[in-house]
């Protein structure tokens, strides 16, 4: 065999594993982001029924001041902040390890 011919044989192997291995990792990324999603969305939904709950018991307290129920609402307001950033940046991490592995895929123009 060639030099030429068994590195272009090593160039194609190679580059089938590189290929095979970033397609179980994106499978892999994939599984993590569908699990995340159906956890969030879970603790998501307990979250708003506990704040429904206790927004409710807010307006319907008597001898709750005033100042306890803006506070009540203020962190209501602040929980749905904070959930709607941390998924945010959730899907901007996917997508962030989406865009590295398409830069890890070789290209059809023969890179190795």
């Amino acid at each position: 065999m060639t030099t030429s011919t068994a590195t272009s044989t090593m160039t194609s192997s190679t580059r089938a594993w590189r290929g095979s291995m970033i397609e179980a990792n994106r499978r892999v990324l994939d599984f993590r982001k569908r699990a995340f999603d159906t956890t969030f969305d879970m603790v998501a939904q307990m979250q708003e029924r506990r704040e429904e709950a206790i927004v409710n018991w807010v307006e319907k307290s008597e001898r709750l001041p005033a100042e306890a129920a803006s506070l009540v609402q203020e962190w209501t307001r602040l929980f749905q902040d904070g959930r709607s950033s941390y998924r945010a940046a959730m899907d901007s991490s996917f997508g962030l390890a989406n865009s590295y592995l398409d830069s890890l895929a070789p290209s059809e123009t023969g890179e190795s």
